[in-house]
């Protein structure tokens, strides 16, 4: 991960989780992946708000610079589409673990180890 200077020069930062591991998973390797998912998800949601901007601007006045995008200040309206879309973006990302929830508390979890009784009953 890099990020630019007043100078201009990019200096590579290193960015490190904070915080207790997430008890959610099997292991490291699902929590590593989970945690990928979850940052390009963010990034996703930060690209779409930067076009949703370049879009406003660009109808609005017809041209586009880099001042205007800079410039460009959210009314309530527009921060409560922004809103809604990330949490469209978020319950799509999402949607995976809330169905697995909603399984195990209704019960349909596969019981590994009734399973195995009934192959050594055999």
């Amino acid at each position: 991960m890099s990020y630019a200077t007043a100078a201009g020069k990019h200096k590579s930062k290193t960015w490190y989780p904070k915080g207790k591991v997430s008890p959610m998973h099997d292991g490291p390797r699902n929590d590593q992946l989970f945690a990928m998912v979850m940052a390009l998800a963010v990034e996703v949601s930060v690209l779409r708000e930067r076009l949703d901007t370049h879009e406003r601007i660009s109808e609005k006045n017809g041209r586009l610079t880099n001042k205007d995008v800079e410039d460009f200040n959210a009314d309530e309206s527009v921060l409560n589409f922004r809103s809604d879309l990330r949490a469209r973006i978020f319950h799509k990302v999402f949607r995976v673990l809330r169905e697995e929830t909603a399984r195990l508390e209704a019960g349909e979890e596969d019981n590994y180890d009734e399973i195995m009784k009934e192959f050594d009953n055999i």
